[in-house]
């Protein structure tokens, strides 16, 4: 499989979709990526999965095709599933490992979400002119981006990190770890977003605001950073090892 053209296709395919995309995503074959091979699907791992779910992220107000897709991995008939945690659960696999997988899909999503915040950020700034210049001139603004630039690749690190193997082996720890930093970069980077570009943000003909409330959707789904803290921290005081030890381990 030719990646790079793969990829092409599904951004074709997003900038495509109509009112109802169900049929055309149905009919294009990418709703069963992870499925085996042998019943039709791809056998996309969670690292084939990544750059779908994160260019999933960076369009505004995108249908559940991630979810969707996790969820058919039990069920091949599902459609616009919103949460495939509980389908999962009830296709058999533990509540646990469905949470975990649904969560480092989660972080790959709000990944790409981040991603598109901070190329509408840059561009915003490199045309709105105030005093004079543009506003991306001004060292308050220039230290915004720079933290946002920041946040940005530590949530794709995170994401990349947790999305890899067979998506029911995902590692729990890892999807605890993406969760929690992607959650944090979430929320700098929607409030960078909404300083630099001010009460346009807001408007209703503005995407910002769709990127930025999905964003904080997406941290409250299947577990907060508080929630996978707790996990994550519970995990590290059962075990000896120290703090390196355990980074490695991740």
């Amino acid at each position: 499989m030719n990646d790079d053209l793969f990829l092409d296709s599904f951004r074709k395919l997003l900038d495509g979709l109509g009112a109802d995309p169900w049929p055309e995503l149905s009919a294009s074959g990418f709703l069963d990526v992870l499925r085996p091979e042998a019943v039709g699907g791809a056998g996309l791992d969670l690292s084939g999965l990544f750059p779908l779910a994160f260019e999933t992220g960076r369009r505004a107000a995108p249908p559940a095709i991630v979810q969707t897709l996790l969820a058919r991995l039990v069920d091949p008939e599902a459609l616009d599933c919103a949460d495939a945690a509980p389908v999962l659960a009830a296709g058999g696999v533990p509540a646990e490992t469905a949470r975990a997988l649904c969560a480092a899909a989660d972080a790959a999503v709000m990944a790409g979400a981040v991603d598109a915040l901070q190329a509408m950020t840059l561009d915003y700034a490199s045309t709105r002119r105030q005093f004079g210049r543009e506003i991306s001139k001004f060292q308050a603004i220039q230290h915004q981006i720079a933290v946002m630039s920041e946040e940005v690749m530590a949530a794709r690190m995170a994401a990349e990190t947790a999305m890899t193997g067979a998506p029911l082996l995902v590692s729990l720890q890892a999807a605890a770890v993406a969760k929690m930093r992607c959650g944090e970069a979430a929320l700098a980077c929607a409030g960078i977003a909404h300083a630099v570009h001010g009460a346009i943000g807001v408007s209703a003909e503005h995407d910002l605001h769709h990127l930025t409330g999905a964003l904080h959707q997406l941290r409250l789904s299947h577990g907060g950073e508080a929630y996978w803290g707790r996990r994550l921290g519970a995990w590290a005081l059962s075990r000896p090892d120290d703090a390196a030890t355990l980074a490695r381990s991740l």
